[in-house]
């Protein structure tokens, strides 16, 4: 399976809060970067970040990490332990896009990093009426490695306190946001978390 959808991540009281929390933040917002050189790139990414989820962090990996044994199996990975989570705070405003991509460090990960991505969990917030269209997350089949085939490609639609879970090796892009109010808090807001595993160095032969 390349994708696990989950309903429950948060009861409404606490998705609620968090997207209250998102809408009072929004001067701590910054650029939204790509690549390990922590690169603000407009043409492959645009959005807005916050890594500060103040209570809301625990909440969120203690939630996560109950699901990773059932992740595993579910996405059919190997067996893995859980070590650690980076998690993030996204506004898809309007015209926010972010281009086709994988959650992994393809060569030397950047230094700060605390392990490798290994699930990729994905939980959604917006208001009620949703004020945006689009921002469909597009999961993309890997026949084979880095090889991506374009049939097959699953778009999943963004509701709120919805999660969805796959495998930080997927291919995947989040389609572009029309919000014709451009209301800050009428905006598309995920929380990216990624599952990490502790890195293994490799020593040079």
């Amino acid at each position: 399976m390349t994708h696990h959808v989950i309903f429950d991540l948060l009861n409404p009281r606490e998705s609620a809060a968090l997207l209250d929390y998102a809408i009072a933040n929004e001067a701590l917002f910054g650029d939204s970067t790509v690549s390990k050189e922590s690169a603000v790139k407009g043409d492959i990414r645009r959005s807005r970040l916050l890594t500060d989820l103040g209570p809301h962090r625990a909440l969120l990996e203690e939630r996560v990490a109950n699901l990773v044994p059932g992740l595993i199996a579910e996405l059919r990975l190997s067996p893995f332990a859980a070590t650690g989570f980076e998690i993030e705070l996204v506004a898809h405003e309007d015209q926010a896009f972010y281009k086709r991509h994988i959650d992994v460090f393809t060569g030397a990960p950047p230094a700060e990093a605390a392990g490798d991505r290994l699930i990729s969990v994905v939980y959604y917030l917006h208001k009620s009426p949703k004020q945006f269209t689009g921002g469909e997350l597009r999961l993309f089949p890997q026949v084979r490695p880095l090889e991506i085939s374009e049939v097959g490609a699953v778009d999943l639609v963004p509701e709120h306190g919805m999660a969805v879970a796959f495998s930080s090796w997927l291919p995947h892009e989040v389609r572009p946001v029309s919000c014709p109010s451009r209301k800050f808090e009428h905006s598309r807001f995920a929380v990216n978390c990624w599952v990490l595993r502790k890195r293994v160095e490799t020593q040079p032969a």
